[in-house]
């Protein structure tokens, strides 16, 4: 008897493996609400585009000065 068991929950395990129905359910979601959210979006307005401009200038004068990491050792003669 505990073979017959093994074996149907073997064949049971399997079959939901095979399952796959849900997830292509949440996918097509996901991309039906992506589309919807694109073509709601609303156009950059100056005051936006002008801050984001400010920020990208911040990060480039920030990364321009060092590289960063560990300083070299100073020897001494």
């Amino acid at each position: 008897m505990t073979k017959a068991k093994t074996a149907k929950t073997r064949a049971a395990g399997r079959a939901a493996a095979n399952h796959i129905g849900p997830r292509d359910k949440a996918s097509e979601h996901y991309h039906r609400e992506k589309a919807r959210r694109q073509s709601q979006a609303n156009p950059e307005t100056d005051v936006m585009a002008e801050a984001r401009r400010e920020y990208l200038a911040l990060l480039e004068s920030d990364a321009a000065k060092g590289k960063g990491g560990r300083p070299k050792k100073k020897v001494t003669p």
